[in-house]
């Protein structure tokens, strides 16, 4: 269970709340900030630019990209910035193309723990390098793949032909499929005596053997010429869209009830209508550093 699935699991608690109490309506708009400035501090890291790329029939295009390094050096001077606060580190998760980059913020604030996530979900779209060299290898293929088919109707022929006088010799020329079939099947020396034949046959074509080398020999250098860019959108995405798999920038947090801080027992529920005025106004702060340290954060 990754940090987004431990949040689903504890959803009753996590920001917005619904209700119009000194506590909803102070936690829930300074929530609103800190969302709003970590869409606004990231930008930079996720503005995406273009770069030269091909395409697998060889076509140059100009492809948008942006470095998830940016995204990784952000976090992590956000983190260094908010003192005090626990950091998960900055982790990974992918599933395809579809890619995440996340971390978690915890706090305790008096008899309260505060749990916020930051993320975004990404593409990753394989493309090859502009190098000819694409090219002159997806022609040497094509060309292997004629070959190849050539050479192997000559070896099939010539192993058929090989089979066939063998069962000949055996004497089992006239017998119906169904029961040549069955002989095969009851004698074993029969089987190894036909693979043997067709094997010979094999190492008379030497050359299809090399096709099948170079041809992975080929498809080892296309692969070294794959480049990987990555494609996202700077908006705010909710855990739904998140979960359907659109791209964009999430931002969560979690506010729960301490019970026991030796044991770190916790409990989802929140009577926020019982909420301490000073509690609540400590919550807050903590949320402000988090949109400060936000924006201090951000990649000139």
């Amino acid at each position: 269970m990754d940090i987004l699935d431990s949040f689903a699991a504890i959803l009753a608690v996590r920001a917005p709340f619904k209700g119009d109490d000194f506590f909803c309506k102070q936690v829930n708009s300074v929530a609103q900030n800190v969302e709003h400035a970590h869409l606004e501090a990231i930008g930079p890291a996720i503005a995406m630019h273009k770069t030269g790329a091909m395409l697998g029939d060889g076509t140059v295009t100009q492809a948008d990209t942006f470095d998830p390094q940016n995204v990784q050096v952000f976090y992590q001077r956000m983190a260094n910035l908010l003192v005090g606060w626990g950091f998960s580190g900055i982790l990974k998760s992918a599933t395809e193309d579809l890619h995440r980059l996340y971390c978690q913020f915890t706090k305790e604030v008096g008899k309260y723990h505060i749990s916020g996530y930051f993320g975004i979900q990404f593409h990753v779209l394989p493309y090859y390098r502009v190098d000819k060299h694409v090219i002159e290898i997806q022609k040497e293929l094509a060309k292997i793949a004629d070959d190849a088919t050539t050479v192997f109707k000559d070896m099939t022929g010539a192993a058929n032909a090989a089979l066939a006088a063998e069962i000949e010799k055996r004497g089992y020329v006239n017998m119906e499929f169904q029961e040549l079939f069955t002989k095969m099947f009851d004698d074993e020396k029969l089987v190894k005596d036909l693979d043997e034949k067709a094997s010979a046959v094999e190492s008379q074509f030497p050359q299809f053997e090399e096709m099948g080398k170079r041809k992975n020999k080929l498809f080892g250098e296309l692969n070294d010429l794959l480049i990987e860019l990555y494609q996202t959108s700077p908006v705010t995405i909710d855990y739904n869209r998140l979960m359907q798999g659109e791209e964009g920038v999430t931002t969560y947090f979690d506010i729960e009830v301490i019970k026991n801080k030796k044991t770190n027992a916790r409990e989802a529920y929140i009577n926020t209508n019982k909420v301490k005025k000073d509690d609540v106004d400590e919550v807050a702060r903590e949320l402000v550093k988090v949109a400060k340290a936000l924006m201090k954060a951000r990649i000139p």
